[in-house]
């Protein structure tokens, strides 16, 4: 559980870190164009850092590391890391940042208009847009359900693949 925590504390602060990066430098602003790319980098410190405690929880553990015990505790850190960015974007949209809807929403907005998309097509993705960033109640909560379930499956592939193959092998025989 120490383990988990410690690199929870790491990874937030890590992602804090990154998303004032990127609203300094105007990716959450003003660049929409280079700042979709730039946010990715959220999602790629928490998928390492549930790698990383999943490999850390096996090498202490030793024996009684199993497929099941490394899902346990990647899902829990899965968990505890969404509900806190969610909260924490919660802060930043409506304090740091309330400019980031109506930007990012012209920016898309244009994008969509550029590749000439048929009008109707325009308004469903327009509509699945505003679902996804405009920051009401459900924004958050689907927020937290995408990273908590993205979190969940990477947790299955980590429990898999740094599962303790001595035990599975002993189970076997």
């Amino acid at each position: 559980m120490i383990i988990l925590l410690r690199n929870y504390t790491v990874a937030f602060f890590l992602t804090l870190i990154s998303v004032l990066i990127n609203h300094l430098l105007g990716f959450n602003t003003e660049r929409h164009d280079i700042g979709e790319y730039a946010r990715n980098g959220v999602t790629a410190i928490f998928w390492c850092s549930i790698f990383l405690t999943v490999v850390q929880v096996r090498a202490v553990t030793g024996q009684a590391h199993s497929f099941m015990h490394a899902f346990r505790n990647g899902s829990l850190y899965s968990v505890l890391y969404s509900a806190s960015f969610s909260v924490f974007m919660v802060f930043y949209q409506h304090v740091v940042n309330p400019r980031f809807y109506p930007t990012y929403r012209e920016f898309f907005e244009a994008r969509l208009k550029a590749a000439q998309i048929a009008p109707d097509l325009v308004a469903i993705k327009m509509r699945q847009f505003d679902m996804n960033f405009n920051g009401d109640f459900p924004t958050y909560v689907l927020l937290f359900l995408y990273m908590a379930m993205g979190g969940v499956i990477m947790s299955a592939i980590a429990g898999a693949l740094f599962r303790n193959p001595a035990k599975s092998k002993a189970a076997n025989a």
